[in-house]
Formats: structure tokens, C-alpha cells, sequence
């Protein structure tokens, strides 16, 4: 069961590494979020650090097969399933820079690898009961 534990961690890991990738001026992200205003735009990226640094914590809550840890990471799943979700669907954020192909692709991968985390994370939870 540890050895799951650990994937599980990896797992989350490569999750929130993927989103990090995908910082605006980054290498991938290039679409241009000036119009969106300055509650919104920093409201947003709050709720992406915050969903970052919750990921490490589940990381580390993994590894020491914290009770909470498989339901923490489940609900982290789902939020960057809807992130990925909301963004392919062109319903947030919105920018007057079209999604470039491989920003697309990412978040493609990303969305897999959320649904993904998900189901791993869950068949866990019922293994260990």
C-alpha cells in the first residue's frame, strides 16, 4: 500500500508541475490577459498558487499516508479537471489571443492526468478500507 502512497505523491507532483509550466509568459502560455481586470486576474492566479501549494502539501500528506491525504488529493483532482476544463472550453479566462496548439495539447494531457489522479487516488481509498 506505501508503494501506492508514493506513486500517488508522484502522481500530484507531475500534476502541479504540469500547471507551473503553464505561467503566463511562460514557455507554453502566450495568450495575453490584460483585459481581465485586477481582482479577477490576481483572484485567479491567488486560487492557482493556493491550488500549487495545497498540491506539495498532498505530496507530503501521501508519503506519510496522512488520513485525510487520499480526499485532500481527490478534491485537488477535480479542481484542476475544472480549471483545464473551463479553460479548453473558452469559458475562463478569456483573452483576444486565440490558444496556441501546443497550449492546447498541455492542457489536454493536463486534464488526463487529473482524471487520472482521480481514479488512482480513489481505487486507494477502497483498496485501504
Amino acid at each position: 500500500m506505501q508503494d501506492m502512497m508514493i506513486i500517488a505523491s508522484l502522481l500530484v507532483f507531475l500534476n502541479v508541475t504540469l500547471l507551473t509550466i503553464l505561467v503566463p509568459g511562460g514557455p507554453i502560455e502566450n495568450r495575453d490577459f490584460s483585459k481581465l481586470t485586477g481582482v479577477v486576474f490576481w483572484g485567479f492566479n491567488l486560487f492557482l498558487i493556493s491550488l500549487g501549494v495545497v498540491s506539495f502539501i498532498a505530496c507530503y500528506l501521501l508519503l506519510i499516508s496522512h488520513s485525510n491525504a487520499i480526499l485532500i488529493t481527490q478534491m485537488i483532482a477535480v479542481l484542476y479537471f475544472i480549471v483545464y476544463t473551463i479553460d479548453l472550453a473558452g469559458m475562463f479566462p478569456k483573452s483576444p489571443t486565440k490558444m496556441s496548439k501546443p497550449l492546447m495539447l498541455f492542457e489536454i494531457i493536463n486534464t488526463t492526468m487529473a482524471v487520472f489522479l482521480f481514479l488512482f487516488v480513489t481505487a486507494i481509498g477502497h483498496a485501504g478500507s
